[in-house]
């Protein structure tokens, strides 16, 4: 009996030491594949077999740091926005990538990123976000990634060419200023007297609102640095933890040039740079919303004509370009959280027809008469009882006024929305534009612009600077 316990135990020691090295063995094996995997160099990928997407092509120069990134593999275009050869461009870049499971690995200057290709999650040294598009890819594991994506990851700053199709970025862009202590100390010394007659209250229940206005790609030769002059005022309410808000216009139109940025039926290098920017802006704390569909009629440029209201009273013809907007933005995959209807003019029927689409109506309800409308705070439509109307008591910085708009703004009441709009290109002259010693994109943004000095003076009033979502 003992005998036969003793032959039972030495039976299980063995299967016990059998299971443990075979155990051991797939895990040995496991890791080595794993190793492997993780070591898949994708630098050395040989691009003779790239198999092309079903997608656009368009030949632009791109530079980063003052080289120019010649690319064999081609670049495409989908929807307005630019798709780039990670793969390659890494490698331009002297840079490596790697690919472990699901995870792409980038190092570049010693600096380290991470992709992951299931979640989109994108890590970097000072950052996590999202894709905003998805990567995309063929069988031969070479990935190609949106430009908006990449500027994100890398932090680039970008000078968009469009009369030779050049992007010109610089890593890590910081903002250089020549002379900032005195305009650091002209800021101060602007804020003392603007605020110095102005009601100052240490209550932050009233809320501030900024908007831009009247932003489109216009095809013009005077709005070659527009968009990138937009990215700076962006760049800039960004680091002062300031939400504002972006009126677009999704289609421009000047029937007297024959110009039609439709952005339905055009690729072109204009529009990428607007859908960038709108990109850009959206991911450094910017709203955007509606502002109408063309913002003109019959032989009017947009921007500048009517679109609704007494000059388009039709609700079809309403309902038609809402619908069309609508339809614009998402398939530009460009989030919509407000509308404002060009001019402010617009019919108590259309604004019924508006609320069917929009929480937020960004314009006063004039519907009982101007004097009726609210501008204390958001006004809820008595219509349906949820949409929401924002008045702009404080009005806009008029071109050729603005000292007295800053004026009036400042001695204005603080019982009233800081509510207020405002054009980015009055700002122009007090952006400049350079390259620094290698050719790569520099700026500098002047602390006396008309912009700062308003939000020096909303904040002198005791403004909560808010945005329209947070209000729905």
């Amino acid at each position: 009996m003992i005998k036969k316990i003793l032959i039972y135990f030495l039976l299980f020691v063995i299967i016990l030491i059998l299971g443990c090295n075979n155990q051991n063995l797939v895990k040995s094996e496991n890791q080595e594949l794993k190793e492997i995997n993780e070591n898949i160099n994708m630098n050395s990928i040989n691009y003779d077999n790239f198999k092309e997407l079903n997608l656009e092509k368009d030949n632009i120069i791109l530079k980063i740091n003052g080289e120019n990134l010649e690319s064999k593999l081609p670049i495409y275009i989908d929807k307005n926005r630019y798709y780039l050869p990670l793969n390659e461009i890494i490698n331009k870049l002297n840079g490596e990538i790697k690919k472990s499971e699901h995870t792409l690995y980038l190092n570049i200057d010693n600096m380290t990123y991470s992709i992951n290709t299931l979640d989109n999650d994108v890590k970097c040294h000072s950052d996590e976000f999202t894709l905003k598009e998805n990567l995309l890819t063929n069988d031969n594991n070479i990935y190609y990634i949106s430009f908006s994506d990449f500027a994100h990851m890398l932090n680039l700053y970008t000078r968009w060419d469009k009369d030779n199709k050049i992007i010109n970025c610089r890593i890590t862009s910081n903002e250089i200023l020549d002379n900032s202590n005195s305009i650091n100390t002209e800021i101060k010394d602007n804020h003392i007297k603007e605020n110095k007659n102005s009601t100052i209250s240490e209550n932050k229940s009233q809320i501030a609102l900024i908007r831009l206005e009247d932003i489109c790609a216009t095809g013009q030769n005077y709005s070659k640095y527009y968009f990138e002059n937009l990215r700076i005022i962006g760049s800039y309410l960004y680091d002062k933890n300031i939400p504002y808000h972006i009126a677009w216009i999704p289609r421009y139109i000047n029937p007297s040039l024959n110009i039609d940025n439709d952005p339905l039926s055009n690729n072109t290098f204009e529009l990428a740079e607007m859908v960038y920017t709108l990109d850009y802006l959206k991911s450094h704390n910017g709203i955007i919303g509606l502002h109408g569909y063309t913002h003109q009629f019959d032989k009017f440029e947009s921007g500048a004509g009517f679109e609704f209201g007494r000059c388009e009273p039709s609700t079809k013809v309403f309902r038609e370009k809402i619908e069309k907007a609508i339809e614009t933005a998402k398939y530009l995959d460009i989030p919509i959280d407000f509308f404002e209807a060009p001019h402010y003019e617009i019919t108590p029927e259309q604004n019924k027809i508006a609320e069917e689409y929009f929480k937020i109506l960004y314009y006063p309800f004039n519907d009982y008469g101007i004097d009726k409308a609210d501008l204390t705070k958001p006004q809820i439509s008595p219509y349906n009882g949820t949409s929401l109307y924002i008045s702009t008591p404080l009005d806009y910085v008029a071109e050729g006024k603005e000292e007295e708009c800053l004026d009036r703004i400042k001695n204005s009441r603080i019982d009233n929305m800081g509510s207020v709009f405002f054009h980015p290109a009055l700002d122009n002259r007090f952006i400049i534009l350079s390259e620094d010693e290698n050719g790569s994109p520099v700026y500098s943004y002047g602390g006396d612009s008309f912009l700062k000095r308003l939000v020096g003076i909303l904040e002198g009033k005791g403004y909560r600077f808010a945005q329209v979502d947070e209000f729905i």
